[in-house]
């Protein structure tokens, strides 16, 4: 990485955090300049303005979670489990960016795409998770774009929830927390009871 690549990036770095704190409106590109210890130009240099940076630094990065592998190996109950797992770790990953595009779509449609084609880009563990649901493995059977934002947004409330609860900011998701999202996908809202 060059010394004009860091830049930009260090930059981004701060917009994220500026922007996650106090939202869009309330971020200016000087703040961002003091934050970056840059100034104003410099940012101008690399960004046309204030939502050319916004839109440059929510984009979540998916790559690296979603690995291929051959995922009709794994149980239902196996499959989910990892889906969830990965899921959580992407968020944590892209928490700021998350929480950014979450709250700013409304005012700014630009990032509607952004956020969407995360949510409608079908990874190959969900395809494997739809083909199981169509071959009724599940109780639960919902549009993989709408299983993923229902994930994406459990995760985000689950560590707000605890980061309020617990007032600090556990960064991570419990075990137990894990496993009920899986036996809620797994079950649905009835629950694993046996047909009578």
């Amino acid at each position: 990485m060059n010394k004009g690549e860091r830049t930009k990036h260090h930059i981004l770095e701060k917009s994220i955090q500026l922007f996650a704190k106090n939202g869009y409106d309330g971020t200016t590109i000087n703040q961002i300049a003091k934050e970056s210890k840059i100034s104003e130009a410099t940012i101008y240099k690399y960004f046309k303005s204030k939502l050319d940076v916004l839109i440059t630094c929510v984009k979540p990065d998916i790559q690296d979670v979603w690995m291929e592998e051959d995922f009709s190996k794994f149980s239902i109950e196996e499959l989910l489990r990892l889906y969830v797992e990965k899921r959580i770790k992407w968020v944590e990953k892209n928490r700021n960016q998350i929480e950014i595009l979450i709250s700013e779509t409304l005012r700014h449609p630009e990032l509607s795409e952004i956020f969407f084609q995360q949510i409608y880009r079908k990874t190959p563990i969900e395809e494997e998770i739809e083909s199981r649901m169509l071959a009724k493995e599940t109780n639960f059977h919902l549009e993989i774009p709408i299983l993923s934002l229902s994930m994406i947004t459990t995760i985000i409330s689950i560590l707000n929830l605890q980061k309020s609860v617990l007032d600090k900011d556990p960064m991570h998701i419990t075990d137990d927390a894990i496993n009920k999202m899986v036996q809620l996908i797994l079950f649905g809202l009835i629950g694993n009871k046996s047909p009578e």
